[in-house]
């Protein structure tokens, strides 16, 4: 298996795919997000660990720098944005499947684990869908 540190993206004008910059930690199976403007990357694979370290790209700054680090070892997660802020989700340790998530807050930049999901039988998929509170 190969693992990467690069990153690509679209030029929107041009459809062509070009070179961005290189995350710190090469990782596969991690979770990716957009929060505030930034793009977070939690979690995966680096060929030897299951990782809990998190990194964060300013598009700004044109750089990644790391974050705190999440409470647990999470290949395979889900990461998701609410009104309540950045989740990590689930996951697999490198042993178990893990019910558990963890929210972080970029002003202290602490994760703190929350309410766990009920079961995980294998990969979780998340998203938010946008609902006007009468609805709720």
């Amino acid at each position: 298996m190969q693992i990467f540190a690069t990153v690509e993206r679209l030029d929107t004008e041009t459809l062509q795919w070009e070179r961005a910059p290189s995350m710190i930690q090469q990782r596969c199976r991690f979770g990716a997000a957009t929060f505030k403007g930034k793009i977070y990357v939690a979690g995966g694979y680096d060929g030897t660990s299951f990782l809990k370290s998190v990194e964060v790209f300013d598009p700004n700054e044109g750089k990644w720098t790391p974050v705190s680090a999440m409470n647990m070892r999470r290949s395979r997660v889900s990461l998701v944005v609410t009104n309540e802020g950045l989740f990590a989700v689930a996951g697999f340790d490198g042993e178990n499947n893990l019910c558990s998530m963890e929210q972080y807050d970029d002003v202290t930049d602490q994760w703190t684990v929350t309410t766990p999901l009920t079961c995980h039988e294998g990969g979780v998929g998340v998203g938010v869908i946008p609902m006007p509170p009468h609805m709720l």
